[in-house]
């Protein structure tokens, strides 16, 4: 005769314990993006993740759950607190310290049409950066990608991101990506796979190839002398997607990469790193 004592432990031991969040932490700087990871079972499947109030999309990765989470360049350095919101209940899956960086000035000279914008010259960059913000805003909740990023480029970098800049003595503006060394005609790689949503030229970036991963992230590649995709084309990490030039607001040829990540411009190299641990 089995007993009821019997009976429980043979259901305690069909019954798979499921494994507890708990709150990680993490550290990212001004400008950077940090990969983030938190433990998958019926809490955190299907809810929402909020990182300050701000959702950010999030996927299965080794039986873990990840999201790239960005510090804005203009950040007030308080801690970043993630949180999964299933049915009104909130439980913090991650708390993400800020800390110091520092950015260099530097003085530039370029066309003044670039820097002192006519009436048509504004009305044009007004036209393309509300197609840019559409592009921006309908980004995938799920990656294309299943690979780390890359640099767009094996050259020297001209320019940092975060540089505050001087343009002709009169406006200043923070350069929110990097500039790599490139002579016209230079073949410029994408970072990784992806949708590509521009691919046309801009008053500011000239020549200028934006790919949408998912996630809400994008990178971006301007100044090209010749644009080689289509929008709307799905191309491979590593894919030929333009030629370098100096094409928009330049002070010579050169490949400007710029990466955005939750609506924030940041550092590409940081996604490089993140993407690959």
């Amino acid at each position: 005769m089995i007993s009821k004592k019997n009976i429980s432990n043979q259901k305690n031991q069909n019954v798979k314990s499921e494994a507890k969040i708990e709150n990680e932490k993490f550290s990212v700087k001004p400008g950077e993006v940090v990969k983030i990871n938190f433990v998958k079972n019926s809490l955190s499947e299907n809810a929402i993740l909020e990182c300050d109030e701000k959702k950010i999309p999030y996927y299965l990765e080794n039986d873990r759950y990840v999201a790239f989470v960005a510090e804005t360049y203009f950040t007030n350095f308080n801690d970043i607190k993630c949180y999964i919101d299933k049915n009104s209940k909130k439980t913090q899956v991650a708390t993400i310290s800020v800390g110091q960086k520092e950015f260099p000035s530097e003085r530039l000279n370029v066309d003044q049409r670039r820097v002192s914008l006519n009436a048509k010259d504004l009305k044009r960059v007004q036209k393309e950066q509300v197609f840019l913000n559409k592009n921006y805003s309908n980004s995938p909740s799920h990656p294309y990608f299943d690979e780390p990023f890359m640099l767009p480029i094996d050259a020297f970098v001209t320019s940092i991101y975060g540089s505050r800049r001087l343009f002709n003595n009169s406006k200043q503006t923070q350069h929110l990506g990097t500039d790599f060394r490139a002579a016209v005609g230079e073949p410029i790689k994408a970072t990784n796979s992806g949708k590509v949503v521009v691919a046309r030229d801009l008053f500011f970036t000239g020549g200028t190839v934006t790919i949408d991963h998912g996630l809400g992230i994008f990178s971006i590649y301007g100044h090209l002398s010749k644009v080689q995709v289509q929008e709307g084309e799905f191309v491979p990490k590593g894919t030929q997607i333009g030629l370098a030039g100096a094409t928009g607001r330049v002070t010579g040829p050169h490949l400007h990469w710029g990466v955005k990540v939750n609506g924030h411009f940041i550092e590409g190299e940081s996604l490089v790193k993140e993407s690959a641990d």
